[in-house]
């Protein structure tokens, strides 16, 4: 029997503000089988300022959208805050029956308010929760 939650993890080495906040696609995984999503949680063993906004998005996009299109939308109510090396963050969920399907991509952006495109964050990790149907 497989089991009723997977995780989906999304990485990157380094992350950066370029093309501007929430644009770049740091990383995507293919989502399996249709689902809930039930939660994400983010964290990066190196920010660039506590001082600053460093915040991680996790976007939706369906399966085979058209040409050219860029239908991704976010699944978080609010981006999740990073403030410390290694400090992890939760988001909540858009709807409580926020719905994957198979074939869909979800994909990791982020935002931080740097200058240039110094990283921002440094092995950055999120992964996203998925209760199976």
């Amino acid at each position: 029997m497989p089991p009723d939650r997977v995780v989906y993890t999304l990485r990157t080495a380094v992350a950066s503000n370029t093309g501007g906040p929430y644009t770049t696609i740091w990383d995507r995984v293919a989502v399996s089988s249709a689902g809930t999503l039930r939660g994400v949680v983010a964290v990066s063993s190196s920010i660039t300022s506590n001082g600053r906004t460093n915040s991680v998005e996790v976007f939706r996009q369906a399966d085979a959208p058209s040409v050219g299109s860029n239908t991704a939308a976010t699944v978080l109510v609010n981006p999740i805050t990073l403030s410390n090396n290694n400090a992890a963050g939760s988001g909540s969920i858009r709807a409580a029956n926020d719905r994957v399907a198979a074939g869909d991509q979800l994909q990791l952006r982020t935002y931080a308010d740097t200058t240039g495109p110094t990283p921002a964050f440094v092995n950055l990790t999120a992964t996203v929760e998925v209760e199976r149907d």
